[in-house]
Parts: structure tokens; C-alpha cells; sequence
């Protein structure tokens, strides 16, 4: 359907900037006489050198009658352009201002009814606009994944903005209902425009703004979904995973499931749920054996693939990294002994804050850092009224715990009455951090959050580490590593959408489609469109992997988009039909005496080459 108050423009109004400048033409008889006084050159047998000088010194001067060739044509024709270069000739060209609006979200991967892919027939419709537009419409193209934005700058016509189009693909990250309303209402109020085109899987709620025309795909979608699947990993010795996934039934009736893990290509456990239309259940898996990378498939599939599958890798069992800084470094010995931990030990001295960026778990023995940590740390009786941590700190003769509280993960299973620490102090009342356990004259452990990152004090010793020849501190120190690397809650990998920040020493990142793209550490990292196991490639080829997932429900229920509510601000009515710009034709002109100067210059060249034969 055409654009209201559109119109086809057949002619394209001329015109001059510089006029006066045509009277240059007056030079054109110039190139004639200069034809006339040319001196023209003959084939003459002469049977010495002597004549033949005296028969061109004589013939050298003369005007006779004008023997024009193909040359001097191009050469006039040369200076005709030049001329008409100078006057500054321009076309009118008519046209209008377009935005389309593409949704390429997950959701936009359903297949319909009839077994149509919504962004398929998205594109078509997209293409139906396009061609209707006039020539010389400019069209500027956005899509709504990761985060809403134009894909190049504007399009000069509308075919270019075609051939763009066709190359879209639709990515397995769900759009954001709220930004694309904003950009909606922000194209919708820009007078500058004189239609914006949107077609995606979210309807708006009329009435629509007079610029807007919408193309909806949000007929319901039967769908079932996973949701996160997270493993966790209760203790550093256990040889074994638990593992959960969250499954949503976005059906009309409700439905029996079956959710598979797999390995390698092997099936590790699979389980049955039956969920009623709209509700969401979990199926777990306590008994996980340990490997590098995990999927779930769930079965029956459906209309939207890319939800059936959920990744997840080893990232809860990998080797934790401990920097141990300490005046008496030995005490860090025991600590190698305990299954999946990597300590690398440091005197205060050969300390730098740079050893943070390799470590998980920081340790300070009888020290604090200069600045505060960059990482999850224990501080084992640090001196007081440090400038960092600020503690408050007196001698304790006797550090016996006469309280601690009974519900905190660091206190778990631990027997106080046997812990028996030695001399130590006791902590006053901190700014941040709270008391965990205590004794007679104050806190003896104490622990907080700052800056994103979690902090342990004690008032007594840990080390070194001795295991089960002193199992009551074992399992306090145990407990307190575990609560600082994260042991016991759940780790669910990454979702599509969400950028995070490059780690230290990677320099590629491997897509799972296998495109790669160089990264810096330390930068953010938002092409997070593809579901599926990212490569993350360091020096040497050292790669870490990490899973991302959907893992947004409310992006699977196909049966309830939300509707966009547009709240354009149209003050400034209707936008021109037409916009009129003038293009100069100036360059077109100068390149076209460029080439046929380069034409003259081979042709003459070319005849200079001949050699005259002469006969004695």
C-alpha cells in the first residue's frame, strides 16, 4: 500500500550555480587557430638530409586549411566540460526520510501456524515498503538485538536498504519491550521523518502515532522452554555435581517432559516432569559426574528450537587460585593439600596488586594490603588501624568462642568448643563488617561486603592448614575458602543479551557459530547474541569456555507478548512529503575530463613511438 500524499518524481529540475562562468565558451575558437598554425606533418621521399630540413623549414609556419582528426574533437569537448565545470551545474533531486524497525529477537525465530518463520515473513513485508519508495528515499535500518540500534548509517535509496535487509539474520537474544517503545516513540516524533516501519513480535497499543506503521507477529505460539541449568558443587572433595534445570510449560494443555544432560555425546541422566499450561517446574540431577562442558535437551521440541537446549560447563570445579601473602610464607603449605586448590605464596615485600589479577581467593597473614583487594579475601589477624580497613583491634590472652551464629555458612558443622586457637585479638566494632563468631572481650571473626567483594577477618590463626589432625579448624577454614570462591550456591552460566567483561589475558573470543572476534581484557564484550559454548582464547592458545543461554522464560512465553504503549510527541504535525536537495555535478564532470585527458595522453604517446623511414 502506498505511503499517503507519496508521489513519483519523473523529471529532475537543472540549474547553475555560476552562470557567467559559460562565457568561457568564448575561448573555444582559440583551439581552432591553434589547429591552423599547427604544423602538419607529411610523408616526403628525398634523397638527402639537406632537402628534407629545407622542406620542413619552410612548411613549419604555414596556415592552411584546418585538417581536424579525432583529437581536436576531444579536445574542444575537454574544454567545453571545463567550462560547464566552472558554471557549477546541479540536479534537484526529490526525497524522503525513512526508519524501518526490524525485530530480530529470539522471538522472532518462532515458526507460525503455518509453518512460516515469523522474521522471514518480517523481511518480506520489510521488502513490499521497500520497493514501493521513490528512488531517491533515504531509509536508515534498525534492529532491536543486543540492544536497539541502527546497522550502518543512512541508506541513499531505498534498493541499498534492501540489499541490507536481506543480509539480516534474527539472533538468539530476546529484545527489550521497554527500549524498543522508547525507540519507537523517538522515530515517531522525529519531524525529520516522514514514515517509520516497524515489524516485529510485539503489537502496539493503538492509537498509533500518524508516522507509525506497524507489522505484528504475536499470534499465540505454543512453547516450552529451559530456563537456567546450574551445578554447584557442595565441597572441594566431592567428586560429583548437582545439577538443575528450569523448565516452563507455555502450552495450552499441560504436558509431560523429558529432560536429558548429556556429555561428549553421552547421556548422564535424564528425567520426567508434567507441568500443568503456564508453569514453570525444575528437574534435578544430584549425582552429576564431573566433565568439562554439559547439555540439557529438552523433549518433545517445538516451534522455537533455540530454547529446547541449555549449556553448562565445569566453571563450579575448576582449580581455585589462592594468593597467600605472609611474613612466614611455610604456613601456606597445608593448603596444597586440599583438592582443587592452587596457592601461590608471597612475602609482603614481593607483593604487587598486579598477583590479584591471577588469583580467586586472597589470603593476608599478619598483613593488609595498600589498597583494597580486587578479589574475594581473608584477612588472618591483620594489624590495626590500617588506612584500608580501618580495624580496631585489642591482645587476647584467651580466644575461646562463646558464641557464634548457628545459621552462618561459615560456621557450619564446626565444633567451637573444640577449636582451641591460641593467642590473638579481639576486633572492636566495625564500619561494614559484622561479627560472626565471638569471644569474651569481642568479635574473633568478622566478615562483610565491599565493592562487589567479600572480606573475612579473624581475630586467631588458621595456619597452617593440618587437615585432620586438627579437624575443627580444617573445617572453619574449609568453610570460610568455600563461602569466598562461591561453594554452595549455584553457578548458571551466561545469558544471550547481557555483555560482561573480557578476563585478564584473553585475545579472542570464539563464537559458537565459529566466527571469532579480538577482544582486550578488561573491555566489555556485547556481542552475547548466540546461545552455546564462547571460547575465550588467551596467550599461548590457553581457552576457557563459558556457556550462554536464553535462559529467560518470560522471553519463551509466546502466548502473552507484552504490547508496546507509544507516546510519540507529534507538536510539530506532519513531516514534509518531500524533501528537495540539490546535487552538483561538478565531480561527475571532472572525472569524465580526467579519463578522456588519460586517452589523449596514450594516443599521443603512442604516435610519437613511430619511427619515419627514410631512404638515402
Amino acid at each position: 500500500m502506498p505511503w499517503p500524499n507519496s508521489a513519483s518524481f519523473t523529471e529532475s529540475p537543472m540549474g547553475l550555480l555560476f552562470p557567467g562562468a559559460l562565457a568561457f565558451f568564448a575561448l573555444t575558437p582559440l583551439l581552432v587557430l591553434a589547429y591552423l598554425a599547427r604544423e602538419r606533418p607529411r610523408r616526403v621521399s628525398v634523397s638527402s638530409i639537406m632537402i628534407f630540413r629545407s622542406i620542413g623549414g619552410r612548411a613549419g609556419g604555414r596556415f592552411g586549411r584546418p585538417k581536424l582528426d579525432w583529437l581536436f574533437f576531444v579536445e574542444l569537448l575537454i574544454l567545453s566540460l571545463a567550462v560547464l565545470a566552472m558554471a557549477g551545474p546541479f540536479i534537484i533531486e526529490s526525497s524522503r526520510q525513512f526508519a524501518v524497525v526490524v525485530d530480530n529477537s529470539v522471538a522472532m525465530q518462532a515458526r507460525m501456524a503455518d509453518g512460516t518463520v515469523r522474521f522471514a515473513v518480517a523481511l518480506d513485508r520489510i521488502n513490499i515498503e521497500l520497493k514501493e519508495m521513490n528512488d531517491g528515499d533515504h531509509v536508515t535500518v534498525y534492529v532491536t538485538t543486543p540492544a536497539p540500534h541502527p546497522i550502518a548509517a543512512t541508506f541513499q535509496s531505498p534498493g541499498a536498504a534492501r540489499s541490507a535487509v536481506d543480509r539480516l539474520t534474527a539472533t538468539d537474544a530476546p529484545a527489550d519491550p521497554a527500549a524498543l517503545a522508547a525507540l519507537l516513540a523517538q522515530l515517531a516524533s522525529d519531524t525529520r521523518l516522514n514514515n517509520v516501519i516497524y515489524a516485529g513480535a510485539y503489537p502496539v497499543t493503538p492509537p498509533l502515532p500518524s508516522r507509525l506503521r506497524v507489522y505484528a507477529f504475536d499470534a499465540p505460539v505454543p512453547n516450552a522452554a529451559l530456563g537456567s541449568f546450574t551445578l554447584r558443587r557442595d565441597s572441594f572433595t566431592a567428586t560429583t555435581l548437582h545439577g538443575r534445570v528450569a523448565v516452563g510449560n507455555y502450552g495450552a494443555s499441560p504436558q509431560t517432559f523429558t529432560v536429558m544432560v548429556s556429555a561428549n555425546g553421552r547421556t548422564l541422566a535424564q528425567q520426567r516432569l508434567e507441568l500443568q499450561p503456564d508453569e514453570v517446574g525444575a528437574a534435578d540431577f544430584p549425582n552429576l559426574p564431573l566433565e568439562d562442558t554439559y547439555r540439557a535437551d529438552l523433549k518433545p521440541t517445538d516451534d522455537l528450537p533455540v530454547d529446547n537446549v541449555a549449556w553448562a560447563t565445569n566453571a563450579a570445579v575448576r582449580s581455585i587460585a589462592v594468593l597467600f601473602v605472609s611474613p612466614s610464607p611455610a604456613d601456606a603449605n597445608g593448603l596444597q593439600s586440599i583438592p582443587g586448590i592452587k596457592v601461590t605464596a608471597r612475602t609482603p615485600d614481593a607483593y604487587t596488586p598486579d598477583d590479584l589479577a591471577r588469583a580467586d581467593v586472597a589470603i593476608f597473614e599478619y598483613a593488609v594490603p595498600k589498597v583494597m583487594p580486587t578479589v574475594n579475601t581473608l584477612l588472618v589477624m591483620p594489624p590495626p588501624e590500617d588506612p584500608i580497613f580501618d580495624f580496631v583491634t585489642s591482645p587476647a590472652s584467651k580466644t575461646d568462642v562463646t558464641s557464634w551464629r548457628t545459621t552462618d555458612p561459615i560456621t557450619d558443622a564446626v565444633n567451637f568448643r573444640l577449636l582451641n586457637p591460641r593467642v590473638g585479638e579481639f576486633f572492636g566494632v566495625h564500619p561494614w563488617m559484622q561479627a560472626v563468631a565471638s569471644g569474651t572481650d569481642g568479635a574473633l571473626i568478622i566478615r562483610g561486603e565491599r565493592q562487589n567483594h567479600r572480606f573475612i577477618a579473624t581475630g586467631f590463626n588458621l595456619f597452617p592448614y593440618l587437615g585432620r589432625e586438627n579437624l575443627p579448624m580444617s573445617i572453619l577454614t574449609l568453610n570460610m575458602l568455600s563461602y569466598l570462591v562461591g561453594l554452595g550456591s549455584n553457578s548458571a552460566g551466561y545469558r544471550t543479551g547481557q555483555p560482561w567483561i573480557v578476563p585478564a589475558g584473553t585475545e579472542t573470543i570464539a563464537m559458537p557459530s565459529g566466527r571469532r572476534v579480538g577482544v582486550q581484557s578488561g573491555t566489555v564484550f556485547a556481542d552475547v547474541t548466540e546461545t552455546g559454548l564462547y571460547q575465550l582464547i588467551g596467550d599461548g592458545g590457553v581457552t576457557t569456555l563459558r556457556a550462554v543461554n536464553l535462559d529467560d522464560l518470560t522471553a519463551s512465553d509466546l502466548k502473552n507478548s507484552p504490547a508496546l504503549k507509544i507516546e510519540a510527541d507529534e507538536s510539530g504535525g506532519v513531516a514534509p512529503t518531500v524533501t528537495m536537495e540539490h546535487k552538483s555535478l561538478s565531480g561527475d564532470i571532472l572525472r569524465v575530463i580526467v579519463a578522456l585527458a588519460l586517452l589523449e595522453a596514450l594516443v599521443v604517446y603512442s604516435r610519437r613511438r613511430r619511427v619515419a623511414v627514410v631512404r638515402a
